[in-house]
């Protein structure tokens, strides 16, 4: 007997004004909670031709003509959650978060264009969605993705293209002591994202670590020792 298989739209992923969320950073979690919400889509991007068993030259950043990445928000208010899908279906799509920091391997060892880990191909998530949970990604300013592409197949892809659907979240910061445990370990409902990957977290940007030192300097420490049972 067939049976059949509901993928869940990637949108049921995005949070809702009101909700909480959590970044991971090596420091410690910066603990939040939205207040706006807006949309924005990036249809398609154009990664270029790639030859057959080739991949691209260069990372792309996903950058402008002026250098102003598209996945990272320009404002430090704001937070920008997004997927994505690949076109033609078997391209091999690698990503790295922060650059430099390859995201997705099975191994602690460094990776090559071709080695089939950490990939996402278009089966996985394809152009037009569903997007696959892998491909989400929350950015800040001063952090952004690469991404690279390997053609496993004896033709050449004329195009490969990413299609990008995004919101962008206004946010407030919370301080107290208790709240924040009782999102990072509790029973509210949060969204916890670890911010680059294991066990190369990302280094917490020095803009946000002086809006998190305001508000209380042992926050993130706190949290850190919330989440590893100390407290």
């Amino acid at each position: 007997m067939n049976k059949s298989v509901i993928v869940p739209s990637h949108e049921s992923y995005f949070l809702e004004q009101g909700y909480f969320f959590a970044l991971g950073f090596k420091e410690g979690w910066m603990v939040g909670r939205v207040k706006q919400k807006t949309w924005a889509t990036l249809q398609p991007w154009a990664l270029g031709p790639v030859a057959a068993l080739g991949n691209l030259a260069a990372w792309d950043e996903i950058q402008d003509a002026n250098s102003r990445h598209y996945l990272e928000p320009y404002n430090p208010d704001i937070i920008y959650h997004t997927f994505f899908g690949v076109t033609p279906t078997q391209a091999q799509i690698k990503l790295q978060y922060p650059v430099r920091t390859d995201i997705g391997s099975m191994l602690s060892i460094a990776r090559t264009l071709t080695d089939g880990v950490g990939i996402i191909d278009g089966y996985k998530s394809p152009f037009w969605g569903p997007y696959s949970e892998a491909t989400e990604l929350f950015t800040v300013k001063d952090q952004y993705p690469a991404f690279n592409i390997y053609n496993p197949t004896n033709d050449a892809i004329v195009n490969a293209m990413l299609n990008f659907d995004q919101r962008q979240y206004t946010y407030e910061i919370i301080k107290d002591r208790n709240l924040i445990k009782d999102i990072l370990v509790g029973t509210r409902r949060v969204k916890k994202y670890t911010m680059g990957t294991l066990p190369l977290q990302m280094d917490t940007p020095g803009w946000l670590v002086d809006r998190i030192n305001k508000l209380d300097s042992g926050l993130l420490k706190y949290s850190n020792d919330v989440m590893a049972g100390v407290l």
